[in-house]
């Protein structure tokens, strides 16, 4: 486990687990509902800037504090107030655009714990997520259509590939809230928990994780992400097998075969 304390004021940044493998991050802006305010999208991209390259992160955890009463409620709409043309392009750019390929190509798991509101922003950084699983308490939409602009952190692109195409219209021309049966009918979310039951359901799941080969978890992520970016079914699945041609050389396929046929619990190093 690496040295690394940031002492932040809109994100708590956490390490769990017996040896700090999982990441839990916090948007912690209660008076705002946990907006994204200028400081927490600084706070955030380094928080994700570091575990990029940090081995001992094997999974991450985005939040709310349940003082913010939400997950995230979107954007600090009186910083989009003040936008420029280039600073809205920059804003949406190096900010919106930065952050969600550091969630997406981290190469670690992402689980969205949402416990509230999920809208605008908010919702665009659980569709950055791996899967999302939610509260009865939460909801979800893209509301920024509301104030004459669309999303522009990625809702616009992931939300009708994460569900069906008109339902995404609908949600998004409507600036719809749905709450947590809908999302989990078309899909939006894996599973709904009721409020006390969210924290323990996402730290079993992370123990599940954890408990896999490390690398084989990593190559799972990228062969997933990239093979669906392909056309061609053969271009997806030659990236399959290059990532599988890897994998049957470290040290964590040699374990867990031969614990396999040992009949014994492996122990994985991620090698």
């Amino acid at each position: 486990m690496t040295e690394y304390n940031p002492n932040f004021k809109y994100l708590i940044y956490e390490r769990k687990g017996t040896n700090g493998e999982a990441l839990w991050l916090t948007m912690n802006n209660p008076l705002m509902k946990n907006a994204l305010n200028e400081p927490m999208q600084l706070e955030l991209i380094e928080a994700l800037e570091h575990t990029l390259n940090d081995n001992s992160i094997r999974c991450v955890v985005l939040t709310g504090s349940p003082e913010g009463g939400a997950f995230c409620a979107g954007g600090d709409i009186s910083l989009l107030n003040k936008l420029n043309n280039l600073d809205g392009y920059d804003y949406s750019y190096h900010r919106g655009n930065h952050i969600q390929h550091l969630f997406t190509y981290m190469e670690k798991p992402v689980i969205a714990a949402v416990n509230g509101y999920c809208l605008a922003g908010g919702l665009e950084l659980a569709l950055c997520a791996d899967f999302i699983y939610a509260s009865e308490k939460a909801s979800f939409g893209l509301m920024e259509i509301n104030l004459g602009v669309l999303a522009g952190w990625g809702g616009m692109t992931r939300l009708p590939r994460k569900i069906p195409v008109n339902r995404a219209k609908e949600m998004i021309y409507t600036a719809e809230l749905i709450k947590p049966d809908e999302a989990l009918r078309i899909g939006l979310v894996n599973k709904v928990f009721a409020p006390d039951e969210l924290i323990p359901a996402v730290e079993k799941a992370i123990a599940a994780i954890l408990s896999k080969p490390p690398l084989a978890v990593r190559a799972a992520k990228t062969v997933i992400n990239d093979g669906i970016t392909c056309d061609s079914i053969q271009a997806a699945q030659t990236i399959e097998r290059a990532m599988n041609m890897w994998l049957v050389n470290t040290e964590d396929f040699k374990e867990g075969t031969a614990s396999f046929l040992e009949k014994r619990k492996p122990e994985f190093k991620g090698k």
